[in-house]
């Protein structure tokens, strides 16, 4: 299938075959990129393309990487005066990335992590003037969602458990390690399942214990004194920090339970409701990478007392504004446990 096929109109009036056939191959090779990357990596190219999309430039790096691909295909191409060609391509590759890529046991691959990232600055971000690359942005979000959404499913799972194999001794293998060497790869598929699945079970514990002590740690009270924003913001990023794997519906249905109907504020409009709550809700992540990117991270980048407002029109009552910092924290959290191991 050309993947490319709907999206060169974007910057062709009228492609060939040649010139789709040339770009289809280009998003290719920028996916093999995405692929080697790590998951923080794949996080600050999401950053870099939710700002392209919206007409900043590509960070120097990725700029050269994009137009490598294309110009590979074409070398006639040159990233000056071309930029949004170049960003469209990189975007679709990311669209690409998030439907194709196999979804793993732990659940945070650099496709996970690019997906939630994607999915989290994409979502709060306004409307582009642009008709064809709103388009463009409300696919991609769109994909990254339905990954995030299936990846947390099944990443929690329960792995049956096998039976110990046979313990086979390769006369190849030096001596005096024969038997442990056996004994390992016998034992080796018990054991994983064994500890993934006890990793999901503890998972479970800790995430019900906090919702049933229904006390924030934050704010050292009892949930029910803070205001609904407040409280709301508060147990997305408690409930995050108990996750080992992407959210799923039912742990925002719990730890929004609480949460009831509210009017809706944007981003700017949150920041001066939470009043003084914000220095307790920001303590926890002053100093810490995520600052560095506040399109993917907008609502935590806010919560400083000196933070600079991401622009956005987008309007969220209570609890979507609590289901945005459980994916926020989520995404931080599961990247400062995982990042690095997958």
């Amino acid at each position: 299938m050309s993947i490319m096929a709907k999206y060169s109109r974007m910057f062709w009036a009228e492609p060939t075959d040649a010139d789709v056939a040339a770009r289809n191959r280009s998003v290719e090779k920028l996916r093999v990129v995405f692929e080697a990357l790590n998951s923080r990596a794949a996080i600050g190219v999401a950053a870099a393309l939710v700002d392209a999309l919206a007409g900043a430039e590509l960070p120097v790096d990725l700029s050269k990487t994009v137009e490598k691909a294309i110009s590979d295909e074409s070398p006639a191409f040159q990233m000056s005066g071309h930029e949004l060609q170049g960003a469209v391509c990189a975007a679709v590759a990311a669209l690409d990335f998030a439907r194709e890529a196999p979804l793993t046991a732990r659940g945070w691959t650099s496709a996970d992590a690019m997906a939630a990232a994607l999915w989290s600055g994409l979502a709060l971000q306004s409307p582009l003037e642009n008709a064809f690359v709103e388009a463009l942005r409300r696919e991609l979000h769109d994909a990254c969602r339905d990954r995030v959404r299936a990846v947390s499913r099944q990443a929690r799972e329960r792995q049956d458990v096998p039976d110990v194999g046979k313990l086979t001794i390769s006369e190849n293998e030096p001596v005096g390690a024969r038997a442990q060497t056996a004994y390992k790869r016998a034992t080796e598929p018990v054991i994983k399942a064994l500890k993934e699945n006890a990793e999901l079970d503890r998972e479970e514990i800790d995430f019900l214990w906090w919702a049933l002590g229904d006390h924030s740690g934050l704010f050292d009270c009892p949930l029910g004194k803070k205001a609904p924003f407040s409280r709301a913001i508060a147990v997305g990023i408690e409930g995050a920090s108990k996750l080992r794997r992407l959210p799923s519906d039912g742990h925002r249905h719990v730890v929004l339970r609480q949460i009831g109907e509210s009017e809706s504020l944007t981003l700017e409009g949150l920041v001066g409701k939470l009043g003084e709550d914000k220095a307790q809700l920001a303590r926890s992540f002053a100093g810490t990478w995520a600052m560095a990117l506040p399109s993917i991270f907008p609502l935590i980048n806010a919560l400083p007392v000196d933070a600079q407002l991401r622009e956005s029109s987008v309007s969220l009552d209570a609890r979507d504004w609590g289901t945005r910092a459980l994916l926020e924290a989520a995404i931080i959290h599961l990247e400062d446990k995982l990042g690095g191991k997958t």
